[in-house]
């Protein structure tokens, strides 16, 4: 695949000499400092390693060593994600402050690729919702409307990318929390495969739901981090029999015309702003590309996810000692109240109904479509004085992302700029699993023909020079 975001166009100035790493890096930190204030989507910022980092990438450049495209290039990390040396809050009260002993799997690769690391970004606790609340951190707010929600769970990653604080953020996605911040910042949040990146620890209380992905200001940006976070880990025992991402996104892996589906009765489920856009996307996208009507059980596969969903977030809890229990955010007890006692033969018909789907679509997006296309979000961000049901009941107003949690495909969500002074809204690209080339090459599509609709929407990176 041909990679052109701003990590390799960092790379090659980094490789010229025209800027360095340490440069880079300090500006951030300059950035950090003053944008940060007015969205929180930081919990952790560490200068002294950020800086540490920069000057062995700049050392390497300048002895020609360069360890790969995403040396010397700024990283921020949620904080679900171990970083050896800075703690895993999870953003909760009840968890330990002490370092993380070892890197994550994906994020040693990271490490090892001289990636720079700025520092951890907030999610609600356990990850457990679609707005970026915690009581530990706060609220996160949205940077192109503070009034509003960043999203969640990832609405840390989302919220500094959209800043252009770091060139990727790196967020986990379990029923849409890379995607729907990514959606309601203006950003591209891109799940791959199931089992593409690994999961460590592995999450055996999550269905099989969990994935890592990446959060940036491109298309290829995307592609690119998954890839060097990507491959075989003993550590994930579902990651052995991936095939490699990189052929997955090679040309030879996509269809020479894309068909493109999109699910019947779906404007119905859409906010007047977004169905504005959406129907504004589709005229444009019809131009270039076949556009046909299929079958999908959307609103089946977000009970059924969700069910599981509260499952995961229910041992969550069950792992917190007693006696900090009471430190828990109450909205998080509510949301995994249905599932407590649920029998054995409603668990399996959950799962079963979940493989029967995944079948279903999977022959979909293999035999009459390439790829599944829908608003990402049905609405914008919620307001941050809403009613706390929006947060407690998020899977309600989030019906479209966890198909693809369900069924394992890839999914990328590509921002789409409406009527000039709009918020964007979010286009969910979804394929088949293994499909990750055919999801990102009509995301990078979509962008492109976004992009040359509002050729000045883009979001710039901050760095020095």
């Amino acid at each position: 695949m041909s990679i052109d975001g701003e990590a390799l166009r960092l790379h090659e100035r980094y490789k010229r000499g025209d800027v360095s790493p340490v440069d880079v890096v300090r500006a951030q930190l300059d950035a950090i400092g003053r944008l940060n204030p007015g969205v929180n989507a930081f919990v952790l910022v560490d200068d002294s390693v950020a800086l540490e980092m920069a000057r062995a990438s700049e050392a390497r450049y300048r002895k020609g060593e360069a360890l790969g495209p995403l040396d010397g290039i700024p990283i921020t990390i949620k904080d679900t994600l171990n970083v050896a040396g800075w703690p895993t809050r999870r953003g909760s009260r009840t968890t330990s402050n002490a370092a993380a002993p070892r890197d994550a799997v994906a994020i040693a690769r990271l490490r090892a690729g001289g990636a720079v690391f700025m520092g951890k970004t907030t999610t609600p606790e356990f990850a457990w919702k679609g707005l970026t609340e915690s009581p530990l951190n706060g609220v996160t707010l949205n940077p192109l409307d503070q009034t509003r929600h960043a999203g969640g769970s990832s609405g840390g990653a989302a919220a500094a990318t959209a800043l252009g604080l770091g060139v990727v953020g790196i967020g986990t996605d379990a029923a849409g929390s890379v995607r729907i911040p990514a959606a309601f910042c203006g950003v591209v949040g891109y799940k791959p495969t199931f089992g593409t990146i690994p999961l460590d620890p592995y999450p055996a209380a999550f269905w099989q739901l969990p994935h890592i992905g990446p959060i940036t200001r491109s298309v290829a940006d995307a592609a690119l981090a998954a890839s060097v976070m990507s491959g075989a880990a003993g550590a994930d025992w579902t990651s052995l029999t991936r095939a490699s991402l990189n052929e997955r996104l090679s040309e030879q892996q996509r269809p020479s015309k894309v068909r493109i589906g999109v699910p019947a009765g779906l404007a119905g489920h859409l906010d007047p702003v977004v169905k504005t856009a959406w129907e504004d996307a589709l005229s444009v996208i019809a131009e270039v590309s076949s556009i046909t009507t299929v079958e999908v059980p959307i609103e089946e596969s977000r009970d059924i996810v969700g069910a599981l969903y509260r499952l995961g977030c229910s041992h969550a809890v069950s792992q917190v000692p007693a006696e900090k229990r009471a430190g828990l955010h109450d909205a998080l007890l509510e949301f995994i109240e249905p599932v407590q006692g649920l029998a054995a033969a409603e668990l399996l018909r959950l799962q079963r109904c979940r493989e029967e789907i995944a079948s279903r679509t999977a022959m979909l997006l293999t035999s009459d479509i390439d790829v599944l296309l829908t608003p990402t979000t049905p609405c914008l961000p919620p307001h941050t004085d809403a009613p706390s049901a929006a947060a407690v009941d998020w899977l309600e107003w989030c019906p479209f992302t966890p198909l693809f949690n369900l069924s394992h495909g890839p999914a990328v969500s590509v921002p789409w700029h409406g009527e000039m002074g709009a918020l964007s809204i979010g286009l969910q690209v979804g394929a088949a699993p293994g499909r990750d080339g055919v999801a990102i090459a009509v995301a990078a599509m979509i962008e492109t023909l976004n992009d040359r609709r509002h050729p000045a929407r883009s979001r710039a990176f901050v760095h020095a020079g």
